[in-house]
């Protein structure tokens, strides 16, 4: 695994925004009409969720649980 420039709790930070972004697109998914918006908000929100478990994956076994 390659080595990431941060401290954990930096990591832990930025995992946590991406997490409420997250969110929030998923409400923006659930809210959107349109099938062609709705297909690149959900495939944004894919890669998001994988970055979460990338991010997670740095963190301490349970750090990725608290809310920063």
């Amino acid at each position: 695994m390659a080595e990431v420039p941060l401290t954990e709790e930096e990591i832990a930070i930025i995992r946590f925004v991406v997490e409420r972004y997250r969110r929030a697109m998923l409400f923006e998914i659930a809210n959107t009409d349109s099938h062609e918006l709705r297909a690149h908000l959900r495939a944004r929100e894919d890669l998001l969720e994988t970055l979460v478990k990338k991010l997670d994956s740095y963190l301490p076994s349970g750090e990725e649980q608290s809310e920063a």
